[in-house]
């Protein structure tokens, strides 16, 4: 999956050029951020504006892109919104950020992919645990059951093997 975004008109103007992009692609359809996924549910919409800096491409906007992903405490699907700031540096040559990290460059064809950006941006955004509504109940830890949904009765049940059972007679 890539998203090339041509900077030759840019290139070509000299320095202070500048390009504006405006656009939606269906291109990233999903990522992750540890065991959770997201899934675009609408094409990613991106708004972006490339300046010609002399030894580099600065690129800044921002990316929207409608979400679709599992509470991680009721384990419901549910639809979410998801805006990013984003900003990126695009050298001419190899060159390396203050930690040793190679900027992302322009090749000969004088085109970026802009596809690791938008994931990027947004992966910044996701959140770590998405809940679908911040007073979910989640689930019942011994029998399953959706407390957002009903109740159940195994709160008040005593496991008798558990180590600490014992602790219920003290109190």
């Amino acid at each position: 999956m890539s998203i090339l975004i041509d900077l030759r008109s840019v290139i070509d103007e000299g320095v202070g050029a500048s390009l504006s992009v405006k656009d939606s692609t269906s291109e990233l359809t999903k990522f992750g951020l540890g065991d959770i996924d997201f899934c675009c549910v609408a094409p990613l919409s991106y708004e972006l504006d490339f300046i010609n800096a002399g030894e580099c491409v600065q690129a800044n906007g921002k990316v929207h892109a409608d979400l679709s992903t599992v509470c991680v405490r009721c384990l419901r699907d549910f639809d979410f919104g998801l805006d990013s700031e984003l900003e990126e540096t695009f050298f001419f040559k190899p060159t390396e950020d203050e930690h040793g990290e190679p900027y992302p460059i322009i090749d000969d064809s004088l085109k970026i992919d802009i596809a690791p950006l938008l994931r990027e941006a947004l992966l910044v955004e996701a959140p770590f645990a998405p809940i679908h509504d911040s007073d979910c109940q989640g689930l019942c830890v011994k029998c399953g059951t959706d407390l957002n949904e009903s109740d159940c009765d195994c709160g008040d049940e005593v496991d008798s093997n558990h180590p600490f059972a014992n602790l219920k007679d003290l109190i």
